[in-house]
């Protein structure tokens, strides 16, 4: 289970897109469902019936318990099969449902890809700073999650792929002989870099948050404008793209309306140079890198050293 991505926190979606219905999601090739329980807690669970293996996400909440759609089988938040109908002697304990961790934090849904976390998600403080005007979204692209992770972290794709949007302020800049450097430095939750073209004030600045984050600061303090990307894998070679941004600045809802619709423009320039790749997965060798894939390779690198091939036994 979870095979190449097991044992790492990462959100699933964002918490206000969580409805009264069981709501059906795949984490690493993993098919989950999602809801809220009786007291609002979210809850997921493996999505299959321990009874005859249907999905769950195909029943209903009755008094705050997930009924299988099946048989009518109910479920806690904890996996706990609480009733069986027409079977009233029959023992509960041993029919229960595959629960995983999760955590409610920072106005997002965190699933844990395994059953016994030694540690909790690591949240970027903009993620609790309800101060801040923000906005959720997500969506799915044709892609391996690695290699959507790789084009968050590269930064020379801006004046070309976003030449009208973010890019233009670098491409500004930049002339044929142009150099581009990095100052990368290692974190406790990955590593962060600036960036310089030739002798030109340091531009933005990106940060990776293990396993599958890249945070974009494109204002210098103490003005914040801030954009946060998860590349999260769902079904084989799937990924979805769950961005998150938040400002100080211009908060009425009006200007919000203004930099969602150019956030989302420059989400979706990246959409179909990264589904283009190929191979689908970033690969160990085979491609002719340089200089400025420092940020990337650093990635690539740990992924394939402390990632690739890693997996969980699915509970009994």
């Amino acid at each position: 289970m979870f095979d190449d991505f097991a044992r790492h926190w990462t959100p699933i979606l964002p918490l206000s897109a969580l409805g009264k219905a069981p709501q059906r999601a795949v984490l690493a090739g993993v098919p989950l469902v999602l809801w809220r329980d009786g007291s609002g807690k979210a809850s997921v669970l493996i999505d299959r019936c321990p009874h005859r293996g249907v999905s769950l996400a195909l029943g209903s909440i009755e008094n705050g318990r997930l009924a299988c759609g099946f048989h009518g089988w109910e479920f806690g938040g904890d996996g706990s099969c609480l009733h069986i109908p027409f079977n009233p002697d029959t023992g509960l304990a041993p029919r229960g449902a595959t629960a995983l961790p999760s955590r409610e934090l920072g106005g997002l849904l965190w699933v844990f890809t395994g059953f016994d976390p030694d540690s909790e998600p690591v949240l970027a403080p903009h993620l609790l700073d309800y101060s801040l005007a923000r906005f959720d979204y997500y969506e799915d692209w044709d892609c391996h999650w690695t290699r959507a992770m790789e084009n968050m972290l590269d930064f020379p794709h801006l004046p070309y792929v976003h030449r009208t949007t973010i890019g233009r302020f670098v491409r500004s800049k930049q002339k044929r002989n142009s150099r581009l450097t990095f100052d990368l430095e290692d974190t406790d939750y990955g590593f962060r870099f600036g960036t310089r073209v030739d002798d030109n004030p340091p531009g933005a600045s990106l940060s990776w948050y293990r396993p599958n984050s890249m945070i974009l600061d494109t204002m210098p303090e103490p003005r914040i404008q801030r954009v946060q990307i998860f590349c999260i894998p769902t079904e084989p070679n799937r990924t979805r793209m769950l961005l998150v941004t938040v400002r100080n600045f211009a908060t009425n809802p009006a200007a919000g309306l203004v930099f969602d619709k150019f956030n989302l423009k420059v989400l979706h320039q990246d959409k179909a140079i990264v589904e283009s790749s190929d191979p689908v997965e970033v690969p160990a060798s085979g491609e002719r890198s340089v200089p400025t894939d420092r940020p990337t390779l650093a990635f690539r690198t740990w992924y394939l050293r402390e990632l690739k091939g890693t997996s969980v036994e699915a509970s009994a």
